[in-house]
């Protein structure tokens, strides 16, 4: 259990009920949570015998419960924060300690009962931080409505109330309101991008999941009885079927042979919906296949106008698959119509399925949105969290902002953007640490905006208890004023200003030599570091192989880069949070250091960073090299994204040449100091990018001469080269070899193109522009005006390749 982190526990009870929906619904304030910048624990101690693990007579229940939960938690990136208390048994600890248990009672901020499943222990209560969030409503408000007693004891244990019984207390719900008990109405999160899909629907039929027949739960307000059973609501709308040429489908549990025999005689496909329980990525894979969901709820919330929605109809909405589902009065808070029908009458039904069939890709994308806008679980947890005065973390800028560069070299934000974030407020901080647990160091030289994303994106969702560092190489611009103020306000940034720009290792340098966290990061000033990062590159640090890990990223120069689609902040932490169960390392030889992090007795062991590279480039791939000759593992976290702008310092340096001439003179440092050649690392291929290099290859070969020689435009990406026999070379280019550089200007590309051409070993005849950088025509006007007068254009292909010719004039 990491020390001095804002925990939250939730407890739960998944052993007791292990079923595939009970699981996501738990997970989704699990994973919810921890995006929102908190240390989440899972707890069962419900002290109930896990009698669902116990096949064999000889079996040994708890063992198997806390392997189920092991399982689960590590699959939601969330392994060693879980415990599995056997207060039914011998009141034995699985996963972590008794102690561990007992100091996390004792320091969390919040412990949410869910489903209000476990009976309170004053170790529970006692702090007065326990909240009851129930998800199944009716029950108890009748037994409060009756007097009971034992009801109200427990509920007295609890310092808030919840329910998703969103319409309680609202003129036209039956529920009793309870004189005692202020139930606040919230609903289901769900992570979204844990369901998020682009893939159409993989079967045509409106399907569900859940049990038939379940008699035992009704109850009785004021001498009418109120039932628990979906078969009874699903009896009303037998004949669907025969009424519309749209086909369904029911993944059933607790149904008899009769009850089978009856549905598909009346039109219904039926499925049994335990292979789909059993396994909660099949489950999500049955409802992300589907065209949508066609589903009745309990005659409890029908009559009783509760306003209950299913968890298991948000995910539906939130993989972009339309819900039809009987109205329990939810139109109150939720908007109808598109994405998501109520309906009362079987008439109801086939005009929600008349309109969906009239325009299904409507429907699926107001699905998704709803999903975004109503269910989205840092939004609803948030919610509940200032409901009970815990602290925000949360989300660093809006969900709205744009990322995507105006320009590059230098990279420059859109307008809007850096208006938007130059004139937000500082932020403050909720919480500030006596021994901080990790250090990140941020090396900064003008770039104020993004220096700020940098930080702001830390220093509002913190998940460990962090220091932040900022050495600042004599920014020219407003940069230094923004520090100051930032360290005047927020006593987790210390800041050190340098006098005139010593570089970037010397800089990490001096942060590494203040820091006083057991894990340090070193990042650039141009990333945005998204909810929980810092937390899980710590965690993944607790393998003591691994020396140095880095995240994944839209640019990282290595096999770490990833394609982004995304274009918003908001998006960006979508797209992390859709990563976040990947939790696995990938050893490489090398990362760049915009993002990465390693423990304090690596550092000491290895060294500072070797500041012979002066200004920049080449201190992170000869620091990789040391870690590994020190015998530790260097790899990237898959479950981690870090956004990295890229050339945020270095970008200015391109036009004036100084980039280029500095990267060849650190390269012969680095091949100097290792005695070998430095060489590229390579980058993961993405399938759209290998179809890309496929239709250039095709061009290629139906235009170009056998023999022909082509300069190919690249990053020096190797795969450009393979053109089915032709001889091509990488271009720019030195020694043969991809530069590792662009040209400063136009003018230096075109004279870079004139000694290729001259050059008797190359006899350059054709350069090619694969569509990847097809920006050096607009950046290199120059270039391309040269090209255009003096060339041909053998090919033009914007969406694959332009080939000039370089033996002709148009």
């Amino acid at each position: 259990m990491r020390p001095g982190t804002r925990k939250i526990v939730v407890l739960g009870v998944m052993t007791k009920i292990p079923v595939a929906g009970v699981v996501w619904q738990t997970a989704h304030f699990l994973v919810g949570l921890e995006r929102l910048g908190f240390d989440v624990y899972y707890v069962e101690a419900h002290a109930r015998t896990p009698t669902m693990f116990m096949e064999r007579q000889d079996d040994d229940p708890e063992e198997r419960a806390a392997a189920f939960l092991d399982r689960v938690l590590r699959h939601f990136g969330l392994g060693r924060h879980w415990v599995y208390h056997a207060l039914h048994a011998d009141g034995r600890c699985y996963g972590l300690s008794e102690l561990d248990l007992e100091r996390l009672y004792r320091e969390a901020e919040l412990i949410i009962n869910l489903s209000g499943g476990t009976d309170p222990l004053p170790v529970h209560f006692e702090t007065d931080r326990l909240v009851y969030v129930e998800t199944d409503p009716v029950d108890v408000q009748i037994e409060l409505h009756e007097g009971r007693q034992d009801t109200a004891d427990y509920l007295g244990a609890h310092c808030a109330h919840f329910t998703y019984a969103e319409n309680y207390g609202i003129p036209g719900c039956g529920l009793p309101v309870s004189g005692r008990f202020d139930f606040q109405p919230t609903r289901q999160p769900v992570v979204i991008g844990l369901w998020r899909t682009t893939a159409p629907p993989g079967r045509s039929e409106l399907t569900t999941i859940g049990s038939w027949r379940q008699p035992w739960r009704n109850v009785t307000l004021d001498g009418e009885v109120y039932y628990w059973s979906k078969d009874r609501e699903f009896l009303k709308f037998l004949d669907l079927p025969g009424r519309t040429d749209q086909r369904f489908e029911l993944a059933l549990a607790s149904y008899q042979p009769e009850d089978r025999r009856l549905l598909e005689a009346t039109g219904w496909r039926v499925r049994d919906a335990a292979p789909l329980s059993k396994d909660f990525d099949a489950y999500r894979a049955y409802i992300t296949g589907s065209r949508g969901e066609f589903t009745v709820a309990k005659d409890q919330n029908v009559r009783l106008r509760t306003g209950w929605f299913s968890d298991r109809s948000a995910t539906y909405l939130a993989a972009g698959r339309p819900v039809i589902t009987q109205d329990t009065g939810f139109g109150r808070t939720l908007p109808t119509g598109e994405g998501l029908f109520a309906f009362s009458t079987a008439d109801d039904a086939l005009a929600a399925l008349e309109a969906l069939d009239s325009d299904y890709a409507r429907h699926a994308h107001g699905a998704a949105r709803m999903a975004e806008e109503y269910f989205d679980a840092e939004r609803v947890l948030r919610r509940l969290l200032d409901r009970v005065g815990v602290a925000r973390a949360g989300r660093a800028f809006t969900a709205g902002l744009e990322l995507t560069p105006v320009s590059k070299r230098p990279t420059i934000l859109p307008a809007e953007t850096a208006e938007t974030v130059l004139a937000r407020p500082l932020p403050r901080p909720t919480h500030v640490p006596v021994e901080p647990v990790a250090t990140a160091v941020v090396v900064s030289f003008g770039g104020c905006v993004f220096t700020r994303l940098c930080l702001e994106s830390m220093l509002s969702a913190p998940a460990l208890d962090l220091e932040v560092i900022v050495v600042d190489n004599n920014s020219r611009d407003e940069t230094t004023a923004y520090l100051q103020q930032l360290a005047t306000c927020d006593a987790r940034v210390r800041l050190m200003l340098n006098s005139w720009n010593r570089g970037f290792a010397s800089a990490a340098n001096q942060g590494f030599a203040a820091a006083r966290g057991r894990t340090l990061l070193l990042l650039n000033n141009d990333t945005i570091v998204t909810p929980g990062a810092i937390a899980r590159l710590s965690r993944h640090l607790e393998q003591a192989t691994l020396g140095l890990v880095g995240p994944v990223s839209n640019t990282a120069a290595t096999e770490a880069e990833i394609d982004a689609p995304y274009r918003t902040y908001g998006g960006l932490v979508d797209e992390a949070q859709s990563r976040a169960h990947a939790h696995q390392v990938v050893d490489v030889e090398m990362l760049t250091m915009f993002c990465v992090a390693f423990r304090r007795d690596v550092y000491e062991h290895v060294g500072p960073l070797d500041e012979r590279f002066e200004i920049g480039l080449f201190e992170d791939d000869d620091y990789s090299l040391r870690v590994r000759q020190a015998g530790y593992r260097v790899a990237y976290a898959e479950d981690v994204l870090v956004h990295h702008f890229g050339e945020g310092a270095f970008g200015s340096l391109v036009s004036t040449g100084e980039r280029a001439a500095l990267f060849e003179v650190n390269r012969q440092r680095f091949e100097q100091k290792w005695g070998k050649p430095w060489r590229r690392d390579g980058h993961r291929p993405s399938a759209e990018y290998e179809a890309l290099v496929e239709r250039i290859r095709q061009r290629v070969s139906a235009t170009l001469p056998s023999d022909a020689r082509v300069l190919v435009v690249s990053k020096g990406d190797d795969d450009l080269l393979a053109l089915d026999g032709r001889s091509a070379t990488h271009f720019p280019q030195f020694g043969g070899a991809y530069a590792g550089h662009h040209p400063a200007d136009g003018a230096e590309a075109i004279a870079h193109l004139e000694a290729l051409r001259g050059n008797p070993a190359s006899r350059a005849e054709f350069l090619l522009f694969p569509k990847t950088s097809l920006w050096w025509l607009e950046y290199y006007s120059d270039l391309r005006r040269y090209l255009d007068e003096h060339c041909s254009r053998a090919v033009s292909d914007e969406d694959t390749c332009v080939i000039y010719s370089l033996g002709g004039s148009n």
